[in-house]
């Protein structure tokens, strides 16, 4: 087995804490009988130094063990369960160091026996294997944790946007599909073609393709939207600019291959929704729409229009500027999908930066609650393709609600914008978009119209089975709540058996 440099550090440490600590030494004893001083030891011991052989040679004869004994790191038992989890895709990948640390740390911060520490590790990825939970998954929920950390808002990647639109290379262009398009073209001699991905038997669904090469290629889907066309080249611009290297060559993700991917492709995304939307433009925007004491949903469409976006990226930039520009610290952003023929919404996306308890997470074979804005806005347009599939919901183009609701059991107070439209790539499906903030003092101060009358007020739940809504509550019920009666049979069950313990226990 083949170990990079920092797990032999690592592993070389927890052998000398594991020996320090069976002889009974303390770290100033132990530093005393090898001739090093503390802090080194101790950083020896953590994994951070690797030293010498001649240090080496005073720690083994510190402990009276072979030079041998101690630097080898194959084919001991008491070893090989430490060897085993760090060879795991889940010690390779994830990435320790966006929270402050290193993979050994979870291991020394969690026990000095391997065996534990290995038993721990395999138990979360048993648990992971049987809910079908790889190591991407856990790569985005460090994506999602990196973005709850920062508010979602980067300043680094705004002032990259900002500099390369007022800069010399772009300054006084128009930004559209067309002048991004040639841009690549000409900067960085790009071929792009927008028919090959159209007619591939098996590609026709990808958004765009990039193969790396001394003249780049990017197959674009010739039945994209403008804007979503301009996104994509904005994202390659991102590339170059940030100087991003290790990337996702698809649109979307076939297999994860480690962190810096998926942090780089945010990255990209990121600076693409920052060169589209400028943010000051875009906030000054909000802010008009926000200051006003009732709610004109012709008025938030016509803002997204003025930056070409469509509702998802339109609602995830707005997210991006909810903290730094309205004092909105925390939302959320959730997508649902609507595939034509079958009765089933998923939630196909989710960035929850609130305390709320939202669907992900929740089995695939629960229904999610009709009764969110978004899911009415998919429901009409259901309705609208009965009645004339497939032109009427493309011709209606994106519609939006907003709403009040509250959760039907913790009793939360939040406020979304919704928005719908059919799916350019597959238009027998629909899509909505919701962006939710926490109904707070913050929100109040920030958005006006809050309380307007013309907005629906609901109560609202996750899924239909952990429901507690009766039939006068809730007419479109989809399935009885049979998780929440089972979770009140449990604590039922828990009362009896604590007032049966009350009643017999013998406590003389």
């Amino acid at each position: 087995m083949a170990f990079s440099e920092e797990h032999l550090r690592f592993i070389l440490g927890f052998k000398l804490k594991n020996l320090r600590l069976e002889h009974g030494f303390s770290l100033k004893e132990a530093s005393q009988k090898a001739g090093l001083s503390i802090s080194y030891l101790s950083e020896i011991e953590k994994g951070k130094k690797y030293p010498k052989a001649e240090k080496l040679l005073a720690l083994a004869g510190s402990y009276g063990i072979s030079f041998d004994e101690l630097v080898m790191v194959e084919g001991q038992d008491d070893m090989s369960p430490l060897e085993d989890s760090l060879d795991s895709g889940f010690f390779q990948e994830f990435p320790f160091h966006l929270f402050g640390l290193h993979a050994e740390d979870l291991f020394s911060l969690l026990t000095t026996s391997p065996e534990k520490a290995d038993a721990l590790v395999r138990t979360f990825l048993e648990v992971g294997q049987m809910y079908d939970f790889r190591v991407e998954h856990i790569l985005f929920a460090a994506l999602r944790a990196h973005q709850k950390m920062h508010h979602s808002y980067f300043p680094d990647l705004e002032e990259a946007a900002e500099s390369f639109s007022s800069g010399p290379s772009w300054k006084n262009r128009e930004i559209s599909e067309v002048n991004l398009r040639r841009f690549l073209e000409n900067e960085w001699r790009y071929i792009i073609d927008d028919k090959f991905l159209t007619q591939h038997p098996t590609l026709h669904s990808f958004r765009s393709v990039f193969i790396p090469g001394k003249r780049p290629r990017l197959f674009v889907n010739r039945r994209l939207l403008p804007s979503q066309k301009a996104f994509i080249f904005a994202k390659e611009i991102g590339t170059r600019i940030l100087g991003i290297e290790t990337r996702a060559t698809t649109s979307s993700w076939i297999k994860v291959k480690s962190f810096e991917q998926v942090l780089n492709n945010y990255r990209t995304s990121y600076f693409a929704g920052a060169f589209l939307m400028n943010q000051s433009d875009l906030s000054s925007g909000l802010r008009t729409i926000f200051r006003q004491s009732s709610w004109n949903p012709s008025e938030m469409l016509e803002l997204m229009r003025r930056f070409d976006a469509t509702p998802e990226m339109f609602f995830y930039r707005v997210g991006q500027l909810a903290h730094t520009h309205f004092g909105l610290s925390s939302h959320y952003f959730m997508r649902l999908s609507h595939h034509g023929g079958r009765s089933q919404f998923e939630v196909t996306k989710m960035l929850n930066l609130t305390t709320l308890s939202l669907p992900q997470g929740y089995s695939s074979n629960e229904h999610y609650c009709r009764k969110w804005a978004g899911m009415r806005l998919l429901g009409e347009r259901s309705r609208q393709r009965e009645i004339a599939y497939p032109d009427l919901p493309a011709r209606t183009g994106p519609t939006i609600q907003a709403q009040r609701a509250r959760f039907s059991l913790g009793g939360e107070h939040f406020f979304s914008f919704s928005m719908s439209r059919t799916m350019r790539l597959s238009p027998e499906d629909d899509s909505s978009v919701i962006l939710g903030f926490p109904i707070d003092e913050n929100f109040r101060s920030a958005v006006s119209f809050w309380n307007d009358d013309q907005i629906s007020e609901d109560v609202v739940g996750i899924t239909c089975e952990r429901c507690p809504l009766g039939p006068d509550e809730c007419d479109v019920r989809m399935a009885e709540p049979l998780q929440l009666r089972k979770e009140s049979d449990i604590s039922r069950f828990e009362q009896s058996l604590q007032e049966l313990e009350d009643q017999f226990s013998d406590t003389t």
